[in-house]
């Protein structure tokens, strides 16, 4: 989150988070990089069953696809997916359950954004506050047209589309700066920060909150890491070494 004062530095003001191995605050990612921690382990099978969505492949095949297919990452708690309060945010449970996990994550961490920003809910509602979120991951879209036509609801359509990441945010707390949700690959949160610096400079806001959202689900998702070969196998990514094997994907 930051501040807009025009003709001087933008200040960042305020930061939230939520990574694998449950680390919720900023304060506790810095330790885990100060103590070295390896935040990985084996894709939790409540999560999804990779191997089992391939075993029909897998029989056919000569070992290649099961040397190709991810076995570890860095996976977000299935607490912090599968859990929410919906009556906190005045939501019904129907339509929270309908709701992309990643974006009811976005909501929990603005929250605690604009508390370690030293604001208030109520003081942020009405302010010309911009949002930019960059999302990589559209499995709650595959996961929503699984279902049986007469298990879906009315929510569920404009629930599973992209846009929601940042259009969520600015109606829900009513933030009445521009909004925009984005895709650009590994980019996504980076080019999110960079147009809400260029909101700033321009006038359009005067307060911006930019990140980046990733969950991962769906074994479909893993199926294309895999056979793409540019994600790590073992979860772990070895930049500029001989031994590389791709980069480690956080969930």
């Amino acid at each position: 989150m930051a501040n807009h004062t025009s003709l001087k530095p933008i200040a960042i003001i305020g930061m939230a988070c939520e990574f694998a191995d449950n680390i919720h605050t900023p304060i506790e990612f810095w330790h885990a990089l100060e103590e070295s921690r390896d935040l990985g382990s084996e894709i939790p099978i409540e999560r999804t069953d990779l191997m089992s969505y391939c075993a029909h492949m897998l029989n056919q095949d000569n070992g290649e696809l099961r040397q190709m297919l991810i076995r570890r990452g860095y996976f977000l708690s299935a607490s912090m997916l599968d859990t929410f309060d919906a009556s906190y945010f005045n939501l019904s449970d129907g339509e929270a359950a309908s709701i992309d996990p990643a974006h009811r994550l976005l909501m929990l961490k603005f929250v605690h954004l604009i508390e370690d920003a030293g604001y208030t809910l109520e003081k942020m509602r009405g302010s010309r506050t911009s949002v930019h979120i960059g999302q990589f991951s559209n499995d709650h879209a595959m996961a929503s047209l699984r279902l049986k036509p007469e298990h879906r609801t009315r929510f569920h359509c404009p629930h599973m589309l992209l846009y929601n990441a940042s259009a969520r945010l600015s109606y829900h707390f009513d933030l009445r700066g521009p909004n925009v949700s984005l895709d650009t690959a590994c980019s996504s949160s980076l080019q999110a920060i960079h147009i809400g610096v260029q909101t700033l400079r321009t006038g359009e806001a005067d307060m911006a909150v930019c990140g980046g959202v990733n969950t991962v689900f769906t074994p479909e998702q893993l199926l294309n890491f895999s056979t793409i070969g540019a994600v790590s196998v073992d979860g772990r990514s070895r930049a500029f070494s001989i031994d590389a094997n791709g980069y480690g994907k956080g969930r």
